[in-house]
């Protein structure tokens, strides 16, 4: 096969239409996918003005444009980032690419050859797209200012449930006080449920507070060094850690940007709960490792492991959630610390996950992003 044969077989069996023009608008060949692409039968093409194919409303400008092109012929592309369509035979029209490549005969005379592609499913596609896209925005534009007012309204209600709770306190204290004798075993009974309820209340509610705190009054991020933080958190928990004769080590840790009160928050809950949920057969170990997370590197990994009583791993998007307690009644709290971890990593670029198993411990595996757009390059957390 020689050259002139090869593009002969290119230009019958491209995949897109190729049309060829004179200067004067006329179709002077047309390819079989040329054709079949505008509905025409083979050669019914040939002879006609190329603004058949161009929607009625824009033919006339066509044939302007047509006319400049020949005075200034160069390559160029149609339709790549605006809105081009193309006019079947019966009237009905549809998205196209096309390129226009100019070229001189022997004899002198001018002609265009047009490379057209037929986009309607990447149209389609792009504007499914482009409405998913939109959607998303939509929705996730509802989910931010829905979690806003679920926070607000967790602050506010939580707030104002403080008065009331304390007047219950208050006047059950005094109840007790002053007219304990006057009540007989069963009223006394009565008096010191309400007392108990109302305090476990008011653990709820301060919890609710805090968790509500977390999102709804943020402090900026600052530069934090997570091994000064450990020591002052150890610190806070001396007299839990002496009491339980906890051994905890730690690796090098990170300097990274972060809101150093949520931060100490991150660390102290983590470390209470391996203290709260030790095997008191087990002297309890804790570990504090950190590396660099090999998918991201933009993004540190710290891991809290323990020899404590675990957990099974069913549980484990479970224990994250506001006032889970997997054990019952048996340990103290409302089983939102976890909870709080989640939010304040979350919010710091990361996530928390836990691996766990009944008798042999638990780890806890938190992602933080290392640097943030906004943080103060002239201070560091270190006292």
């Amino acid at each position: 096969m020689d050259g002139k044969e090869g593009l002969e077989a290119l230009f019958e069996f491209a995949s897109e239409g190729i049309l060829v023009a004179n200067q004067q608008g006329d179709i002077i060949r047309a390819n079989p996918a040329a054709e079949k692409m505008f509905r025409y039968g083979k050669d019914e093409l040939l002879g006609r003005k190329v603004e058949i194919l161009i929607p009625r409303r824009a033919a006339t400008r066509h044939v302007q444009e047509r006319s400049q092109f020949h005075k200034n012929p160069h390559p160029r592309s149609m339709g790549i980032g605006m809105d081009l369509y193309g006019r079947r035979k019966d009237d009905t029209e549809f998205p196209v690419e096309v390129s226009l490549s100019p070229f001189t005969s022997k004899e002198g005379e001018g002609y265009v050859i047009a490379f057209v592609i037929d986009i309607s499913i990447r149209k389609t596609q792009d504007e499914i797209l482009k409405k998913n896209h939109h959607e998303l925005q939509y929705y996730a534009e509802e989910l931010k200012a829905s979690n806003a007012e679920l926070e607000n309204f967790a602050y506010v209600s939580s707030h104002d449930l403080q008065e009331p709770l304390r007047k219950i306190q208050s006047f059950g204290d005094r109840l007790k006080t002053v007219e304990a004798d006057r009540l007989s075993d069963q009223g006394k009974d009565y008096l010191n449920r309400v007392l108990n309820a109302a305090a476990r209340m008011q653990v709820l509610i301060n919890d609710l507070l805090l968790f509500s705190r977390v999102t709804s009054r943020n402090l900026p991020f600052v530069s934090v060094n997570l091994n000064q933080l450990l020591k002052e958190v150890l610190s806070d928990l001396e007299v839990s850690v002496e009491k339980t004769h906890a051994v905890i080590t730690s690796e090098e840790l990170p300097v990274i940007d972060a809101e150093p009160t949520q931060m100490r928050q991150l660390f102290q809950n983590l470390i209470s709960n391996s203290i709260k949920f030790r095997n008191p057969e087990t002297p309890l170990k804790i570990q504090i490792t950190s590396k660099t997370n090999k998918k991201t590197p933009g993004l540190v990994e710290l891991s809290f492991s323990d020899n404590g009583i675990g957990f099974e791993e069913k549980y484990n998007d479970r224990i994250f959630n506001i006032f889970q307690r997997l054990e019952g009644q048996k340990y103290e709290g409302s089983g939102i610390g976890l909870a709080i971890c989640r939010k304040i990593a979350i919010r710091h670029g990361g996530n928390i996950v836990a691996q766990s198993e009944p008798g042999k411990g638990s780890s806890f595996l938190v992602t933080l992003a290392v640097t943030h757009l906004t943080p103060d390059p002239n201070h560091t957390y270190e006292h």
